[in-house]
């Protein structure tokens, strides 16, 4: 039976029985969903272009605790943690994302918190808690939202204080010895402010084992705290400030799979020195992310329109020592082949971003205008050593990049007619980097390893930018249930340096990639009970960024000509009765690498470079981009008159068929379904509700990315949890 027909059949079951379930009367219909896609304040069905949002009722039925389990609910969203790193989460959309998480490399799928923009991917594995909502943006959202978002965006909206008291307090524990509790609380201080302070702890003894050390890996300790302040200075006048502290300490570490679990030979965990005897590592073994960061959104109301004053800054640091098994070197190393290629990394990225927005409506609120002044400066060093079956590093050197954006933008939606929308918007982005190395040994590369040599090799330190990126859309709304869209927009994704290369001479720049997407959509909401929302797309990159490897441990990124992406993406949401809802979401897209005669020339068999070509130098699939992707589910309610509560039993189930995981054709992923079920019990009176649920209930296992030729990455096993919660004062 193929993929496709198995999944179909598991599809029909899941909706079957849900559509078994008792009747009951017609409920008040779907909930209204605001989002700020177009950075104001719109209803969903009101937006020309391709959103899904998640408020906090979905994210709990969906199971969605973090941004990596975001990917297979979303149309044609792919991706998972970055190999080693489990508080980084790659994103691709639509064909387009970056699975390397270096200071020099930019992601394609930009991560906004309270609109502030999130540079590095390194940290942006979010615990979802105290969220109103989070919004996926799919396409390039160049014009409002800048740089790197030639893929989408992903909008993360944080809960904030209001002028009731109140809270909760949540405790858990599942598989791998799970441990966690949440709490939240908000309280007003008096008529005009307000204040939300939030913690969360969250422990697992992990879900790998190392049967040489007897540990077990791959766990997570991760703790948070927020506060966030709400001051109503005026009848005009207001100002958010918020402020968090995450330190989140997971790796995502692989073995061989045996059975249904992942197995590690590695004895890194007992310090380099025991893997080459007489190394001295820069950070302790695992991964550490450590980030504080700050917000300030300072709103007022004026006769011409209203302004916001959006400061944000962000501080990690990050550390880790971890290994990335090379099965075929296992000859070089007389203890583990999980221990040949070792990176030893202490970074820290500091950024700070400015923004002034103006929204204004003129003409009797006929013409909507949304613009701004936007700053960000970033400043990274990163102190990074490589061992290759050596104790002597390969690679040992000290990597200093910064980044000056300004940008200039405004975006209005103008009323033809009543029926009748135009929008017409533009940014104007100026930015330079910059890249400075030197070598932490006395001797240093096969060319000596200084910025001064690379201005001697030619090689440019500086690279200057300046980018335009329009959006146009033309919405036509018959009626107050049916929209249209067509829309075009471009977005860029800045360009950078192969800091990672193995001497000068390969530290080279590489270009910016630009994207135009063209949109045809509706949105449709019939009744009160059912949204039907339809994209189809067409996606075309040029100078299309991808990983390239020339061996020895060297894993470079370049310029790969063009890439053309067409699909269709739909969700439906349907709430039949007032206990239950339902929806379905699904994607199909047809993705190729287009290669242009010169680069067809360049490729030499066997391939072991260029990332568009496989070993034969025939042209690659485009990797993370399945053919299809489906994902449906629902919730129902019970109530339980003895209990003087309700019940709900909830379940989602999501299926894509292999892809390629990789470059140049390598790891296919294999097809896989996943099904995650809950229930959930809640008092009528809103005071307590309990929570067992189980993720991949069925332990599926698939290859989510590699590294090297056999080190295969697999996704997280089965998982069970059960919570309770208790809310208290305002909050239920």
């Amino acid at each position: 039976m193929s993929t496709t027909t198995r999944s179909l059949y598991a599809a029909l079951a899941v909706a079957s029985v849900l559509a078994a379930l008792p009747d009951y009367a017609i409920g008040q219909g779907l909930e209204e969903i605001v989002v700020t896609a177009q950075r104001r304040a719109q209803d969903i069905n009101d937006v020309p272009l391709t959103v899904s949002a998640f408020t906090p009722d979905t994210l709990e039925d969906l199971q969605i605790k973090s941004a990596v389990d975001l990917v297979d609910l979303i149309p044609n969203l792919q991706g998972g943690n970055n190999t080693a790193l489990g508080s980084a989460t790659m994103y691709y959309l639509r064909g387009q994302g970056q699975d390397e998480s270096f200071p020099t490399f930019d992601p394609a799928v930009g991560t906004y918190v309270d609109e502030v923009f999130v540079s590095r991917q390194n940290a942006n594995n979010f615990s979802f808690f105290d969220v109103e909502r989070i919004e996926v943006l799919r396409g390039p959202q160049g014009t409002l939202f800048g740089k790197n978002n030639t893929g989408g965006a992903v909008n993360i909206i944080m809960a904030k204080p209001s002028k009731e008291f109140g809270g909760s307090v949540e405790a858990g524990f599942g598989r791998f010895d799970r441990r966690s509790v949440r709490g939240s609380v908000n309280l007003p201080i008096n008529e005009n402010a307000s204040a939300l302070l939030s913690a969360f702890i969250i422990e697992d003894d992990g879900w790998a084992e190392n049967n040489v050390t007897g540990q077990d890996v791959n766990d997570k300790d991760a703790t948070g705290v927020r506060g966030a302040l709400l001051l109503d200075i005026s009848d005009r006048v207001s100002w958010y400030l918020t402020a968090d502290y995450i330190d989140d300490s997971q790796t995502n570490i692989t073995g061989t799979l045996v059975g249904d679990d992942v197995v590690s030979t590695s004895i890194l965990s007992q310090g380099l020195g025991a893997v080459y005897p007489g190394a001295v590592s820069k950070a302790p073994y695992g991964n550490s992310a450590e980030s504080t960061n700050f917000t300030s959104n300072l709103g007022w109301e004026t006769d011409i329109g209203d302004f916001n004053l959006i400061v944000g800054s962000r501080q990690l640091d990050q550390d880790f020592l971890v290994n990335f098994p090379l099965p075929d070197f296992g000859a070089f190393l007389p203890n583990s082949p999980e221990d040949v290629f070792i990176i030893d990394n202490v970074g820290d990225y500091d950024q700070l971003s400015v923004e002034l927005k103006w929204v204004n409506s003129f003409l009797d609120d006929r013409f909507g205008l949304v613009a701004g002044l936007f700053y960000l400066d970033e400043d990274n060093t990163t102190d990074v050593a490589a061992h290759f079956a050596s104790a002597t590093p390969s690679r040992d050197r000290i990597i200093k990049n910064t980044t000056e954006n300004m940008a200039v933008y405004a975006q209005g939606d103008f009323a033809l007619s009543d029926q009748w929308t135009a929008t017409v918007g533009v940014r104007l982005t100026s930015e330079e980097k910059e890249f400075d190395v030197s070598d932490n040994r006395p001797v240093g590369d096969i060319t000596d390893l200084t910025s001064a040599n690379l201005d001697t090799l030619g090689i440019p330190r500086t690279l200057d930018e300046d980018v335009v990126t329009p959006r146009f859309a033309l919405q036509y709304k018959p009626s107050e249930n049916v929209m249209a869209f067509g829309s075009a927009t471009r977005g860029f994704r800045t360009g950078g340096w192969n800091a990672r290369g193995n001497t000068a001479a390969g530290l080279l720049p590489f270009e910016s990639e630009t994207a135009w997407s063209y949109e045809l959509g509706t949105k449709l909401q019939p009744t009160e009970n059912l949204r039907f929302n339809a994209t189809a797309f067409l996606l075309q990159i040029e100078d299309l960024q991808i990983n390239t490897s020339t061996g020895g441990g060297t894993f470079l990124i370049g310029n790969a000509g063009e890439m053309e992406n067409v699909g269709l993406e739909i969700e439906l949401f349907y709430q039949p009765t007032e206990r239950f809802n339902f929806f379905l979401a699904g994607g199909i897209q047809d993705a190729e690498y287009k290669p242009d005669a010169a680069e067809l020339a360049a490729c030499t068999v066997p391939n072991a470079s260029f990332g568009a070509f496989d070993a034969d130098c025939n042209i690659a699939d485009v990797k993370r981009s399945p053919e299809w992707s489906i994902s449906l589910g629902g919730a129902y309610d019970i109530p339980i008159a003895a209990l003087s509560s309700t019940l709900q039993l909830r379940a989602n189930f999501s299926a894509t068929p292999d892809h390629i995981t990789t470059s140049r054709n390598r790891a296919p992923s294999g097809d896989y379904q996943l099904f995650n079920v809950g229930a959930e019990l809640t008092a009528d009176s809103g005071v307590w509700s309990a929570v067992i649920e189980c993720a991949n209930c069925d332990n599926e296992r698939y290859v989510q990315s590699t590294f090297g030729s056999g080190d295969l990455y697999y996704n997280a096993p089965g998982r069970w949890e059960a919570r309770f919660r208790y809310n208290f004062g305002g909050k239920r």
